[in-house]
């Protein structure tokens, strides 16, 4: 294992709330839960949970990796691609240049190719042009979906993107540019978070007539600058162009297994919530999400973790789902050892370095943790932590108990709950996305104009 830092996608929400605080929407507590029938389709994919194609040797642990199509829309100039990473904390499809070759042309707005920056939790970024694509996953079928090549450009990386400084050590050519499989530890991500008000794009309305803060770039005659445009060419959530009717949702399903982890393990995810006999979301507790696609308080302990970044006071996401963080980012190990948990942060030079580890080894559990939705629904999970100098020495791929800090200390604000892919391990785990008209579509319209999270 070569990295033992949070995944490149941690911190992925931070662009979309940083986004949605220009276009505030209020959420309803109604509710509806009629199951729809829709003509048959293959609505399931299967997805593994590991290394990825690195292995052991190059990868890091808990990615979720899923095979998809991708065409030159309208033509069958098209190009397979396996280990795309799924991550439900970002928005858009992203592929890096050797597994999409020249499929793909990109767009040109104003005679100049239109580019995306986005800058990550760990100062990575992901840098380059944006294409129209058909888009094939399992049974289900996209037309004309802006995506993002990443890397082909001749363009530097623009400063107004970089707000963070890149760490050093970074991987990438320049440092922290994640468009090699090496670099990115994939062959791209599929990004289908809930998109909350800025609907199925990474940005919706406020980038169609906003430039400051804007991470879509032209560069006439080499300069490059902030440009608005549509939402018919900003990075949008696949499921949510299927032209079927499972574009309402994801439902993801992993099994469970020992607390030291696995080599590997496989699972599925089913498109469409409650549109076919397969995605009947039951007796799930919905949580809607709030305006920036967040759980606004998760409370632990007595202390609220409330969604603060949302409505600019603070730097706190809350809570939130998220496949593509390798591991439980909740609280930090100062805070938690207050309470009495025996956490600490791994000591430098060891495995576990970057992660939790439990004093004396073995496992500590974080009991009756609060989910509180946006439409005041609450429910009670409890979170195990391993230690992660134990987890790693077993080279397995899948570590169900992997835990670290989310922020800087319960006091500076900066605390959240990332839920992230340990947490889908053993569960069924259904994700309400937002669709075109700004409102999840479907069984729960009502219940959660800003997506939801269930399970």
């Amino acid at each position: 294992m070569t990295s033992k830092v949070p995944s490149r996608v941690k911190a992925a929400p931070l662009l979309l709330a940083e986004l949605c605080l220009f276009a505030l929407a209020s959420c309803s507590s109604n509710s509806s839960t009629t199951t729809t029938t829709t003509p048959a389709v293959n609505n399931s994919v299967a997805v593994t949970a590991g290394f990825g194609p690195l292995g052991q040797a190059g990868g890091v642990p808990n990615g979720l990796f899923v095979n998809i199509t991708v065409c030159q829309h309208g033509t069958q100039n098209c190009a397979t691609i396996d280990n795309v990473l799924v991550d439900t904390g970002s928005i858009g499809l992203r592929l890096i240049p050797s597994a999409i070759g020249s499929v793909l042309s990109p767009i040109s707005e104003n005679g100049n190719a239109l580019e995306e920056c986005i800058q990550y939790g760990d100062t990575s970024y992901s840098w380059g042009p944006m294409a129209l694509a058909d888009v094939a996953i399992g049974g289900e079928t996209a037309s004309d979906v802006p995506v993002q090549l990443l890397g082909q450009t001749t363009f530097a990386v623009p400063s107004t993107c970089l707000t963070t400084p890149v760490l050093a050590g970074t991987p990438g050519t320049p440092p922290g540019n994640e468009d090699t499989l090496q670099t990115l530890g994939a062959n791209g991500i599929l990004g289908i978070g809930n998109g909350a008000v800025d609907g199925p794009w990474d940005c919706g309305s406020y980038c169609t007539s906003n430039i400051a803060g804007n991470p879509y770039y032209i560069c006439p005659g080499g300069v490059c600058e902030e440009a608005e445009v549509s939402t018919g060419v900003q990075a949008e959530n696949p499921v949510a162009a299927f032209t079927s009717s499972d574009r309402n949702g994801v439902m993801i399903t992993l099994p469970s297994f020992g607390t030291t982890g696995a080599v590997s393990v496989s699972g599925t995810m089913s498109f469409g919530i409650n549109t076919q006999s397969d995605n009947a979301i039951g007796s799930a507790t919905v949580y809607s999400s709030d305006q920036c696609g967040f759980i606004p308080e998760v409370v632990y302990a007595g202390l609220p973790y409330q969604d603060t970044i949302c409505s600019e006071e603070g730097e706190s996401m809350g809570g939130f789902m998220d496949t593509g963080s390798n591991a439980l980012y909740v609280s930090d190990a100062s805070t938690l050892s207050t309470l009495g948990l025996p956490i600490s942060d791994c000591a430098s030079g060891t495995s576990g370095y970057g992660f939790y580890c439990v004093t004396g080894g073995g496992t500590t559990i974080l009991s009756n943790i609060t989910l509180v939705g946006n439409s005041g629904t609450s429910g009670l999970v409890s979170l195990n932590i391993e230690d992660a100098t134990t987890l790693f020495n077993t080279f397995n791929g899948v570590l169900n108990d992997l835990g670290g800090d989310s922020g800087e200390g319960y006091a500076t604000g900066t605390d959240s709950f990332d839920f992230g892919l340990p947490f889908f391990l053993g569960r069924t785990v259904f994700i309400g996305i937002t669709g075109v008209t700004g409102e999840t579509t479907g069984a729960f319209a009502i219940t959660a104009p800003n997506g939801f999270v269930a399970f």
